[in-house]
């Protein structure tokens, strides 16, 4: 059975991100496919007064937005959190994990955990094409406008990190380095290496990162199930280690994301008066 690729996968309390924000999603040019996963777009519209903070569990992912500005965003660290109020709208192009290697010729190691703006990497006219996109109102014509911008880039073949990477996303028996450096046939330093240079992250996040957004996702739909049934389900040797994982990311236990989720009720990622400060 492979791992989810719901939509709304890795936002924690997706119930309650959904009255904050509408997330739509756009299929790429076929074309495009084998290095894009999907043009997204979410957009906000709050009264006033309030905010909201969402947590994402982030993949490993390399995604370009337009927000207006034109931003770069590295693979994340392990949650990305952003706290919006007021209106607001975002375009991103999300790319496969290790597919932009392909599109820049540095480690992406280099840019892990850090947002850069778009030309720095791609030259002044992707200023220009993101003037366009974000003068556009529909999602569908912004869409094509990426299309036409990236089918018209150079760029390379797919890489083989990008291969590894998505055999590590599709079989979910794979949850240790070792594992993943049998089934794909490197020793760890090769694997760490080829991480480093065309994913940005290591084998060991990269595995941890999957099991962690596959828990979220478990207890989002089955909040019903224990976590000591989620712990072993996802190959952890202990529960105490998958509660420390879940905890580091989420900011709280497996049983409290569970709790939450039968009540209906969020401490993370609520909305709030904004203070006078």
């Amino acid at each position: 059975m492979s791992r989810s690729r719901d939509p709304y996968r890795g936002v924690l309390d997706a119930a309650r991100a959904r009255r904050a924000f509408r997330l739509a999603r756009h299929e790429p040019h076929p074309a495009l496919k084998p290095w894009i996963d999907t043009y997204w777009e979410v957009r906000w519209d709050l009264p006033e007064g309030t905010r909201h903070r969402q947590i994402v569990i982030a993949d490993t992912a390399v995604n370009v937005t337009v927000e207006p500005e034109a931003w770069l965003y590295g693979v994340p660290g392990p949650a990305f959190v952003r706290e919006i109020a007021g209106s607001g709208r975002v375009f991103g192009v999300k790319f496969r994990a290790g597919a932009f290697a392909s599109w820049w010729d540095r480690p992406l190691k280099s840019i892990y955990n850090k947002r850069v703006p778009l030309e720095s990497v791609w030259g002044d006219p992707a200023l220009v094409w993101a003037r366009a996109v974000a003068a556009e109102d529909l999602l569908a014509n912004r869409a094509a406008l990426a299309d036409e911008y990236l089918l018209a880039r150079n760029h390379g073949p797919i890489g083989e990190g990008s291969r590894c990477a998505v055999r590590l996303f599709d079989d979910e028996s794979l949850i240790r380095v070792e594992d993943a450096c049998a089934a794909l046939g490197y020793d760890i330093r090769g694997l760490q290496r080829l991480f480093s240079r065309e994913i940005g992250a290591s084998p060991k996040e990269v595995l941890r990162r999957y099991r962690l957004l596959e828990a979220a996702g478990r207890l989002d739909q089955e909040p019903q199930l224990s976590g000591a049934a989620l712990a072993a389900r996802l190959g952890y040797a202990d529960q105490a280690h998958f509660i420390r994982d879940f905890r580091a990311v989420t900011g709280v236990s497996p049983e409290a994301y569970r709790r939450r989720g039968l009540s209906g009720s969020a401490s993370n990622g609520t909305s709030e008066p904004q203070g006078d400060s």
